[in-house]
């Protein structure tokens, strides 16, 4: 059995649940490659398309966010003539019986060839986050694999047959399920994801830090710019380079202070370590955010006029909060669906 990943790295969390897919499929049988989408479509162009992906995130938030709803209305998906071929080539080079999509516009071309060549190869497609963008939405996906009901719901409003959606939440690293719930409450981890974007952090960071009260773990991603700057500063502030062991810091934390990214957002649920988010505004994002504050597994920060540190000394104080939050996290743990693209196809979905 050969699968293909086709993923982006437009942020790290599409590359994460890639790689979490191959760890949990792979296996004597099973041969299970990643490849990033964009050095089959523009891999000459993959440099700046990203550049120009982590400029509009970082600096341009409303920008990003009209693409992002407008990408919803639209199925535009340029040189489909030459990715049909490119596409055909890569399947059969490597004998692809399924192929798993992370990344909407992997979704659309593959199935764009799909229809094109009237192919039977199976399409299966992950969306990484609780609010369904229609890009992700395409009439050759033979199943999803969705984080929530909420998500079914999203989609079922979309007229997505109910048998081709499983919630199975949002795949995470076998390590982040094996947690022995090892919890410091003076312990607090501040992480902006893969990037390292931690936007409006720095005056809480500094904050925090200068209080004496917790020991913090910065977790800088690829941000080298936030790690020199951060390294070495304050005696209770741990400052961390992109590292694969997250699941490490996670499970010792009693808070995490983060953005509502959709896997930091299920690696926290499987560590139980309830999420602080500050100040949402990418839309995916704020879909996250909301389905924190529904499900009581964290606390959501929306304006800038509240008062974040006492906010957080005030919950890490109430433990009876926090134990009512990791309670939640296991509920929703044990509401998932646990089966895979290999169960799901094995009978023949």
């Amino acid at each position: 059995m050969n699968i293909l990943i086709l993923t982006a790295k437009c942020g790290m969390g599409h590359y994460t649940v890639s790689m979490s897919l191959k760890q949990e499929l792979e296996n004597e049988n099973t041969k299970v490659e990643v490849i990033d989408f964009f050095d089959i479509i523009f891999p000459r162009m993959k440099t700046v398309i990203y550049g120009v992906f982590h400029f509009l995130v970082s600096k341009c938030s409303r920008v990003y966010n009209f693409f992002y709803k407008f990408s919803a209305h639209t199925n535009f998906a340029p040189f489909k003539r030459i990715m049909k071929k490119r596409i055909e080539k890569i399947l059969e080079d490597r004998k692809v019986d399924i192929v798993i999509s992370t990344f909407p516009v992997c979704s659309k071309y593959v199935s764009a060839y799909k229809k094109v060549k009237n192919s039977p190869i199976k399409l299966y497609t992950y969306i990484t986050d609780i609010e369904v963008n229609q890009e992700w939405l395409t009439k050759q996906t033979d199943c999803y694999f969705v984080a929530s009901q909420e998500t079914r719901r999203q989609m079922l409003n979309y007229a997505i047959p109910d048998n081709q959606i499983k919630v199975v939440g949002i795949p995470v690293r076998k390590e982040f399920k094996q947690t022995n719930l090892n919890k410091d409450q003076k312990e607090i981890v501040v992480m902006g994801g893969g990037l390292g974007l931690i936007p409006h952090m720095e005056k809480v960071l500094r904050k925090l830090a200068q209080s004496q009260k917790v020991h913090i773990t910065l977790l800088t991603g690829k941000n080298q710019k936030l790690l020199q700057k951060y390294r070495n500063r304050y005696g209770n502030l741990s400052v961390i380079d992109y590292t694969d062991k997250v699941y490490a810091y996670m499970e010792k934390a009693e808070l995490i202070i983060t953005k509502a990214g959709g896997i930091t957002l299920f690696e926290a649920i499987h560590s139980e370590t309830p999420l602080y988010i500050l100040y949402p505004f990418l839309s995916q994002e704020i879909g996250n955010a909301k389905f924190i504050e529904d499900n009581t597994i964290g606390e959501v920060v929306w304006k800038k006029t509240k008062n974040v540190m006492q906010d957080i000394f005030t919950l890490l104080e109430n433990p009876t909060k926090l134990e009512t939050m990791r309670k939640n996290m296991q509920n929703i743990k044990n509401a998932l669906e646990s089966l895979n693209v290999l169960d799901v196809y094995q009978k023949g979905a």
